[in-house]
C-alpha cells in the first residue's frame, strides 16, 4: 500500500490534524480530523483531541468503541464550546479490510479501478465534543488492488476563487480521476496545486489536509 498525508493551516497555527495510530499488529489507526474555530484556541483543542484519540485507539481494533471513548474524555475536557469533525479507520493490512466511523466529518472518497463510480465512505455519527454517550455506526468495505481512497477536509472543497466560486467536489473528483496514476504523494501535491490555482489571489481562510492511499 502507498500511504501519504499532508496539512497546510491558513494561519501559524491549524485545527485540522491528520494522524496514523499503530492500534495493534497488522492495524492501523487512520484519523482525518477538523476542528471547529481558528487559530490558536482551535490548536490547542486540536492537540488535546489528537493526543486523546490517540491514546484511546492504541490497543482497541474496534473503530466505534475507541472514538466513543475518545468522545467521552474530550467532553470532560472541553468547556469552550468546540466540537471536532472526524473521521476514524482501522486498516487491518493483511486482510486489506477497513472498519470505520464518520463523526461529523466530509465522507472519505473511494475509486475503484474501472469504475465510474465514487464510493462516499459515509456513517451516521457527530462529531466529537458535542455531547457524551454519542452513537457511531461502524461500517467497513474490503479494499482490492487499484483503490484510491481520498481523504480530505472541508478546506479543499470550500476554497474560494475571485468570482466567489467554491471548488467544489466534483472538481475535486474530476482531478483525482485524471491523475490516479500519480503516487498517493504526488496526488496530494497534484490536488493542493489544483486548489491553489483555483484560488488565485484569493487568502487561504481554511485549513487544508488530504490523505491518500493507494491499493497496489
Amino acid at each position: 500500500m502507498d500511504l501519504a498525508a499532508h496539512n497546510e493551516p491558513a494561519r501559524e497555527v491549524g485545527g485540522d490534524f491528520y494522524d496514523f495510530i499503530p492500534v495493534m499488529e497488522d492495524n492501523l489507526g487512520l484519523v482525518i480530523a477538523d476542528v471547529s474555530g481558528k487559530g490558536m484556541p482551535a490548536a490547542m483543542f486540536m492537540g488535546l483531541s489528537r493526543t486523546i484519540i490517540r491514546a484511546s485507539a492504541t490497543g482497541d481494533p474496534a473503530a466505534a468503541n475507541a472514538i466513543k471513548q475518545a468522545n467521552e474524555l474530550i467532553c470532560r475536557d472541553s468547556t469552550s464550546g468546540m466540537f471536532v469533525t472526524l473521521f476514524y479507520a482501522v486498516l487491518n493490512t493483511r486482510w486489506k479490510r477497513l472498519q470505520y466511523v464518520n463523526a461529523g466529518h466530509n465522507p472519505p472518497l473511494l475509486f475503484r479501478k474501472g469504475s465510474e463510480d465514487v464510493i462516499q465512505l459515509k456513517a451516521k455519527g457527530i462529531a466529537l465534543g458535542v455531547a457524551h454517550d454519542i452513537d457511531l455506526q461502524e461500517a467497513s468495505i474490503d479494499l482490492i488492488s487499484g483503490d484510491i481512497l481520498v481523504l480530505y477536509t472541508d478546506g479543499i472543497t470550500e476554497a474560494i476563487n475571485d468570482q466567489e466560486e467554491a471548488f467544489g467536489l466534483e472538481r475535486l473528483i474530476r482531478i483525482i480521476r485524471s491523475h490516479g496514476e500519480l503516487s498517493a504523494k504526488n496526488l496530494i501535491d497534484k490536488i493542493q496545486g489544483e486548489v491553489m490555482s483555483f484560488a488565485g489571489n484569493q487568502p487561504q481562510f481554511d485549513d487544508i489536509t488530504l490523505m491518500v492511499l493507494k491499493v497496489t
